[in-house]
């Protein structure tokens, strides 16, 4: 997967000199850790909190055909799945979603979830949650 990649002006990396003051700013690759579970990959992209103090996080996922994301699970927060590569099935509170590139699946607060690569190649998704962890 490529890196990924910031705006240096918007960013805390300032590795790379600014830009003269006529041309746009540069992007800068930055690598993010992987974490690997068995044959499955994840990256996480930010965690940070918006101006009402709710949790905002988004993470990269990459899972092996046949292989699970994680158990069933429940958390506070909302969450919304966004598939770029390959057939997920997003399990939500027991009923089943295939979803494929392009496709985005919703989760509501407390619902008992998880996802299975159901497809014949590696599956690869973004995770965007809000919400508070707190109550």
């Amino acid at each position: 997967m490529a890196p990924i990649v910031k705006d240096v002006e918007n960013s805390a990396a300032t590795a790379a000199p600014a830009a003269p003051a006529n041309k746009p700013p540069q992007p800068v690759a930055l690598e993010v850790p992987v974490t690997v579970n068995g044959q499955n990959k994840s990256r996480r992209m930010f965690t940070a909190k918006t101006h009402t103090g709710f949790k905002i996080e988004s993470h990269q996922s990459d899972i092996a055909p046949g292989e699970v994301n994680h158990p069933p699970h429940q958390h506070l927060r909302e969450e919304m799945m966004l598939i770029r590569l390959g057939t997920m099935e997003l399990t939500i509170s027991g009923k089943p979603y295939r979803l494929g590139p392009g496709d985005v699946g919703v989760i509501g607060s407390n619902e008992i979830h998880n996802a299975k690569n159901v497809g014949t190649t590696r599956a690869e998704y973004f995770i965007v949650n809000i919400g508070r962890d707190d109550v």
